[in-house]
């Protein structure tokens, strides 16, 4: 579903978020896991486009619900995989993959957890042109590959695990193996920086306005991250309400980032 002009939420992926960009081509933000790649095409054959104008995959990090899908749609359809080589390690064919669960060495003993091929690694600062320009925001902290894509045409924000939404404001990521604060904490007022709009996270449902100043509210009201101590507290409460393990949580509830959509469940 067309949820910004030109962006589509592809609404059969669930649990994380993919994001089609819609123009001359067609990109796509993140994968979703390794089942999704059949609803991905199934929908860009409902919007009246083909499988083959599936130019590129950008990938905001390396966690499996983001990049599990992405090795079987580059099979469908010779897309390119575009990301940041701090979350890949070598191959055996000395490629670089986008595989979090190789990251330190250890490949995943699921076969499932197939590792994606980085086609072209990209770095801070970096354009790339398609779409009106899409600018690469390197946001380490999350994961250390992590990045952000900004379309610089409407100022749509893309940010994966870095920021979530529910549609009505900003939250931030609950941390997970591999996580860096320090380094969370310096990527989120970097971004406080930065003009953007909209913001189409990796769990719930997109901000559609006033993204910049939503964050530097959320920074301002709750300058701490959340961080282990008040994760695994937060269980009880998330188990019990029947919450996301995703975002943070605060004394007045969870932020719902991952909102039902158009009645999916």
């Amino acid at each position: 579903m067309e949820v910004l002009p030109s962006v589509h939420l592809v609404p059969s992926v669930r649990w994380s978020r993919a994001y089609l960009i819609v123009g001359d081509t067609l990109t796509l933000v993140d994968s979703g896991l390794p089942w999704h790649p059949r609803g991905v095409l199934k929908y860009i054959r409902s919007i009246g486009r083909r499988p083959e104008e599936l130019d590129r995959i950008l990938i905001t990090h390396g966690h499996p619900d983001h990049v599990g899908g992405a090795a079987k749609l580059v099979r469908a359809t010779r897309a390119k995989i575009i990301g940041h080589r701090a979350d890949s390690h070598p191959s055996a064919r000395n490629d670089l993959d986008l595989d979090y669960t190789g990251i330190g060495g250890r490949r995943s003993p699921l076969a499932f957890l197939s590792a994606a091929k980085l086609d072209v690694p990209v770095a801070d600062g970096d354009v790339l042109p398609d779409h009106g320009g899409i600018q690469v925001i390197h946001t380490p902290g999350h994961t250390r590959g992590s990045v952000c894509f900004l379309l610089e045409s409407t100022r749509t924000l893309f940010s994966g695990d870095t920021l979530f939404s529910d549609g009505r404001r900003l939250s931030r990521s609950a941390p997970f193996p591999g996580y860096d604060r320090a380094g969370y904490v310096r990527s989120l007022k970097r971004l406080s920086e930065i003009e953007f709009d909209a913001v189409c996270g990796g769990h719930g449902a997109p901000l559609p306005g006033g993204g910049r100043r939503a964050l530097s509210e959320l920074l301002r009201a709750r300058p701490d991250p959340p961080t282990w101590r008040d994760f695994f507290r937060s269980i009880p409460h998330r188990l019990r309400h029947h919450r996301p393990l995703t975002g943070e949580h605060t004394e007045s509830g969870l932020r719902n980032t991952d909102l039902p959509l158009d009645g999916e469940g």
